[in-house]
């Protein structure tokens, strides 16, 4: 497989989605509604309707799930030493932790399109337990870190949005239809065919859109250069040396490190700025990260073959 080549249709529809923002669809409400459609009612209908009806038993992999964890775990505690850099305060620190663990959800499904029903099954069941967990770790961190602490019942206000997480949901739904043996009828099933079909490139044109080309302060850039390196170089070392441990070969491997190889989710600047954190060094740290993975993600990709 060329995993340069495998990639370049991707940051192709990155590429003109920022040009469609910056020449055509200048409206930020554009783009916001796009994005709603696409992670509300395009992706839900690619994880339900593949879940559904993919063999589990050969999607699935306790080790591919391990080896995730693991290396977005990695992300986490590496992460983490930006809080004793040096000039970083403790509300950036907290906004830009998230971008060592997090990642592109709409990339990484992208990537493992046109892989078959089983390897996007198991990306599902990938997002259906990473998601929870990444967006648990961020909110409770800018939460922690928001002037006064967390505030009373932040906990159950963070489980409630994961569980109304579409991605879960879906995922879920369909792992649940999937196990009781149910198959969709065939006008149904084509509708959510050509939702899916959809998913991928708009996702991947919404993503080009958000991304923001923005100068950092000087006493950022350490900041921002370790948690980059953290993202694009630890995290997938860390997935593919589990992966090889664990056993786990062949489209399970490369679902496991194209999810661990993306670049960070741009929804992290949206929870910044929401959380009152520094959603500017989030915007351009996301930015820089993407760019720079047109380079790190096709060297990762190639190890898998």
């Amino acid at each position: 497989m060329n995993a340069a080549a495998l990639v370049l249709p991707e940051f192709t529809l990155l590429l003109i989605g920022v040009l469609l923002r910056r020449f055509a669809w200048r409206s930020p409400g554009f783009w916001v509604d796009l994005e709603r459609l696409v992670y509300f009612v395009l992706f839900p209908a690619l994880l339900f309707r593949t879940t559904l009806s993919a063999d589990l038993a050969a999607a699935g992999s306790g080790g591919a799930v391990l080896a995730a964890l693991g290396a977005l775990s990695a992300g986490a505690l590496l992460g983490a030493v930006v809080r004793w850099l040096p000039g970083v305060d403790r509300m950036t620190a907290a906004s830009g932790w998230q971008t060592a663990f997090r990642f592109n959800t709409f990339i990484a499904l992208a990537l493992v399109d046109g892989l078959g029903v089983p390897a996007l099954a198991l990306m599902g069941v990938l997002l259906g337990v990473t998601v929870p967990l990444v967006n648990v770790l961020a909110v409770t961190a800018l939460a922690r870190s928001a002037p006064g602490g967390a505030p009373g019942g932040r906990g159950l206000g963070v489980l409630a949005a994961v569980a109304r997480n579409p991605l879960i949901i879906a995922t879920v739904a369909g792992l649940g239809g999937n196990l009781l043996g149910l198959a969709l009828p065939s006008p149904v099933d084509a509708t959510l065919s050509r939702l899916a079909a959809a998913a991928v490139p708009l996702g991947l044109l919404a993503v080009g859109a958000a991304l923001r080309v923005a100068g950092l302060p000087r006493g950022q850039r350490l900041m921002a250069a370790y948690l980059g390196a953290v993202k694009l170089v630890a995290v997938p070392a860390v997935a593919l040396g589990l992966t090889a441990l664990l056993g786990v070969e062949g489209d399970q491997r490369f679902v496991v490190l194209a999810l661990a190889a993306v670049p960070p989710a741009t929804a992290a600047y949206v929870l910044a700025a929401r959380m009152q954190g520094n959603g500017a060094f989030v915007a351009a740290q996301v930015s820089a990260t993407t760019t720079a993975s047109l380079l790190t993600l096709p060297l990762w990709l190639a190890l898998t073959g």
